[in-house]
């Protein structure tokens, strides 16, 4: 906020300095410890799929996801003609885990232009290791972009940031695409704003082209004083995990509704019939909750957002069990 209402006037009338020039580049180069050559900006995530999707051929390319996805994915893709295979997940131990042998599978039976992989996964909440994804990456061709959306980063405690970045894979397979965004962990869905981070030959196979007049000032600004609040973004985000743990917790306690386990800051739970589920969604609309989104007749997923919010839904729940 302090940013946006200390915008300088001339800032929006004049070009950011020369061509394809950006503050926030060297600020992610900074924050993330990756060249600046390695960094996308864009307007949301949602701009950087389409990059990629845009460069797919109709009838000639095709994506392998996992088999729970953002319905994104298939709608922009069913938009250009453009085949979305699926490879397996498998439910255990409490959660959901990627099917990599299954995955690998795929990928050698049907030769995708495009890998992506969805981590934390939307909608079930599991990660994808660094030794997951290395165990992937050594079995596909160079030529293959693997895109790892991370739109949900920020949210594990145990996600090995160095594993990822430049020390390890993203220094070491030069096909690696990590998207980013500023609306989950940042809180700044509204204003736009993705990035990536890449390996080094990403630019090539994407026949990438640097905005040449560079991204709105002001979103640049704004994503900055957000790098810049680091330690205020840490003290949100643990509050976020302490109380999805606790969410998890408590409904497990609770007859007929199974939670899984999380990565991200939401849950996705498994109702135990269609009628439980028809007066939870009456209960919602009844109560003006909408922190839930119902992905089938019987799995819904719970964003954890303000602590009253969830409280408020363990109520229902508690009502309904």
């Amino acid at each position: 906020m302090r940013a946006l209402k200390s915008f300088r006037p001339e800032h929006a009338t004049f070009y950011l300095g020369d061509y394809c020039h950006s503050i926030l580049i060297p600020k992610i180069s900074e924050t993330f410890g990756i060249l600046e050559e390695r960094v996308l900006i864009s307007y949301g995530e949602e701009d950087l799929l389409r990059t990629i999707f845009d460069g797919l051929e109709t009838k000639k390319d095709s994506v392998l996801t996992q088999q729970f996805h953002y319905a994104y994915y298939k709608k922009y893709l069913d938009f250009k003609r453009i085949p979305l295979h699926i490879f397996g997940m498998k439910e255990g131990g409490g959660g959901f885990v990627f099917d990599i042998e299954d995955c690998i599978q795929q990928y050698q039976k049907l030769s995708p232009k495009v890998l992506l992989l969805t981590s934390p996964n939307n909608p079930t909440g599991n990660s994808l290791t660094a030794g997951g994804l290395e165990a992937i990456l050594k079995r596909i061709a160079a030529q293959t972009l693997v895109i790892v959306d991370e739109a949900y980063w920020g949210f594990d405690p145990e996600y090995d940031q160095q594993a990822f970045l430049s020390l390890s894979l993203l220094g070491r397979y030069q096909n690696l695409v990590l998207l980013r965004s500023f609306s989950k962990r940042y809180a700044l869905a509204g204003l736009r704003i993705g990035f990536a981070l890449c390996g080094a030959n990403v630019k090539n196979l994407l026949r990438y082209q640097s905005r040449y007049l560079g991204l709105s000032r002001i979103l640049e600004e704004v994503a900055v004083a957000a790098l810049e609040s680091e330690d205020y973004y840490s003290k949100l985000s643990q509050e976020i995990i302490e109380d999805r743990e606790d969410f998890i917790t408590e409904s497990r306690n609770l007859r007929n509704f199974q939670p899984f386990n999380s990565r991200s800051n939401f849950v996705l739970m498994r109702i135990a019939h269609s009628t439980l589920a028809e007066r939870l969604r009456v209960a919602l609309t009844k109560e003006g909750v909408v922190i839930s989104k119902f992905v089938s007749e019987d799995l819904v997923r719970v964003s954890i957002g303000k602590r009253g919010h969830t409280k408020k839904f363990l109520r229902l729940l508690r009502a309904l069990a």
